[in-house]
């Protein structure tokens, strides 16, 4: 663990854990136990609780059935195994995606360094496109809410057609699919005209900074949510 895998909470950032998974993934291929040359389909992750800096160093359980590999990333302490996020990556082939519809659009440019050595952007970097583009909408749409207010607990990617680099930015379009009493859906898109290049789901949950527990939205954020949410 690094300083720099920290957020503005000192939680170890989202994107990290799934660095922490692609790291292992490719010491599994240099063991010959996964083949180096899969292509990610698809990548979910669940965010248990949060990993703050510790000394201690972070482990990695991989599961591997079929297609899927299911990773296990936590810290050893006391005799125990304290899990704090769970990587699942579906390997095959990708399938076209359909656009949502009508959403709010954010650029994204692509860095360079976002790319694979196969000259694509590689699964962790649309992850991150995918969270850029959410705290961009969550800053735009929902200013009354606190800093810290709420943290992610869950999200689904689903890759389409790669991304590759060019100078103009791609768009990322989200828009809220479902609020509840105390969690919130983010449905989002990669997309370059009508071609989606990857899509997101992410599930939002209130916290509380003091407790660092989860807990039901107030009544002002409900209020926030309320123009946002889907018509039936």
């Amino acid at each position: 663990m690094r300083w720099a895998d920290l957020d503005s909470l000192n939680h170890v950032n989202n994107v990290v854990y799934l660095d922490y998974a692609a790291e292992a993934q490719a010491m599994l291929a240099e063991d010959g136990v996964l083949a180096a040359d899969l292509t990610v389909s698809r990548t979910t992750v669940e965010f248990l609780r949060p990993l703050l800096l510790s000394s201690r160093p972070v482990t990695i359980f991989s599961t591997l059935d079929g297609r899927l590999i299911t990773q296990e990333i936590g810290v050893a302490r006391d005799g125990g195994q304290t899990i704090f996020a769970r990587v699942v990556t579906t390997f095959g082939a990708r399938e076209s995606l359909r656009a949502i519809g009508i959403a709010e659009a954010h650029t994204c440019r692509v860095r360079r360094s976002d790319l694979a050595p196969s000259g694509v952007v590689s699964p962790v970097k649309v992850f991150e496109l995918f969270q850029e583009g959410r705290i961009m909408f969550v800053a735009n749409q929902l200013k009354a809410l606190a800093a810290g207010s709420f943290v992610v607990a869950r999200v689904d990617v689903t890759y389409g057609p790669d991304i590759t680099w060019r100078r103009q930015p791609y768009d990322v379009v989200s828009r809220i699919s479902r609020v509840g009493t105390s969690s919130v859906t983010i449905e989002a898109e990669i997309v370059d005209g009508p071609l989606v290049h990857a899509r997101a789901t992410s599930v939002l949950v209130g916290y509380d900074l003091e407790t660092q527990r989860s807990r039901a939205f107030n009544a002002e954020e409900r209020a926030a949510f309320g123009p946002l949410s889907p018509r039936s």
